[in-house]
């Protein structure tokens, strides 16, 4: 296979942002107004709910087992909402960063579309997440009847196995939603012929990728707890600087709130970048060098 660099596609991210300023304030801009009405709606139709989970779950004794079943009661409703809503976030956000890297001149809109692109992107994130709920639910039934018949080591192995399999499937997958978008087709598990023999170089490049990730994150945070205890003199509400307050419309509508929905977006986008870069940057590197192989039929 074609040879691309690693260091680079891990700081990939670091390099769109310089590269492409107005188009990531756009996305920004996008992203807090789509965060804010997001939140607004599941405040006013979920907030009860929300707030009583809480609750629950601040108990210092912890939720009894009654409480945990009233507990995943109350959440299934936020949950049938956000799951949609955090699908077609990642949908939009992964197709908006392949046209970027893989289709840079194709910028209207701010390469933000919503139409198939999009959709096979969703597609591609439920496979990935039902393979990784099969291959963790299976290790779970087997651990269950090891630990049914004493077997506390094998158990312990057999979790270690799923773990470790699922940092495999997720690094030898981690280029499907690149060829997905390339190809205008589902790909799935062809995805993994091109990353054949290249999973521990794939696998460093996404751990530098996370690791940066966390490091620009904790600065910035730390910065801004340190700019509003110099400016309010009191440390604890650096604290809650960051948090919006989601008790009610009313407290979540305020210029604190907004410039926190502000903060939030920059940081989710900006997360995205370091973190999602890697993969579409390196496949566009395997297919300038070489074309992968791959056969015509499945997945």
């Amino acid at each position: 296979m074609a040879k691309f660099s690693a260091s680079d596609a891990a700081f990939s991210g670091f390099r769109l942002v310089r590269e492409n300023l107005k188009t990531v304030g756009v996305w920004i801009a996008v992203m807090t107004v789509v965060s804010i009405i997001a939140n607004a709606l599941t405040i006013h139709f979920f907030g009860a709910q929300m707030e009583a989970a809480m609750s629950l779950m601040t108990n210092p004794d912890g939720p009894s087992p009654d409480e945990m079943t009233k507990l995943a009661d109350q959440m299934t409703p936020t949950l049938l909402w956000t799951l949609p809503y955090n699908l077609i976030v990642q949908g939009v956000t992964l197709a908006a960063l392949n046209r970027l890297i893989q289709r840079h001149g194709d910028d209207r809109f701010a390469y933000l579309r919503v139409g198939k692109d999009e959709l096979r992107q969703i597609v591609v994130s439920i496979l990935t997440g039902l393979l990784l709920v099969a291959v963790l639910f299976g290790s779970a039934l087997v651990v269950g009847l090891l630990a049914a018949v004493g077997g506390g080591l094998l158990s312990a192995l057999v979790m270690l196995g799923a773990v470790v399999g699922v940092i495999y499937l997720l690094v030898r997958l981690s280029l499907a939603s690149a060829m997905t978008f390339d190809k205008g087709e589902i790909v799935f598990f062809r995805s993994m012929q091109v990353t054949k023999g290249a999973f521990w170089s794939l696998l460093g490049a996404y751990v530098v990728a996370a690791v940066m990730s966390m490091i620009v994150w904790l600065l910035i945070v730390i910065i801004v707890y340190a700019a509003v205890a110099i400016v309010t003199g009191d440390f604890s509400a650096a604290g809650n600087a960051l948090r919006a307050d989601t008790s009610s419309l009313k407290s979540y509508f305020t210029p604190s709130g907004i410039v926190q929905q502000l903060f939030s977006g920059f940081m989710a986008v900006l997360s995205a970048l370091i973190m999602l870069s890697p993969a579409p940057t390196i496949y566009k590197a395997l297919r300038e060098g070489e074309a992968p192989a791959e056969n015509a039929g499945g997945w």
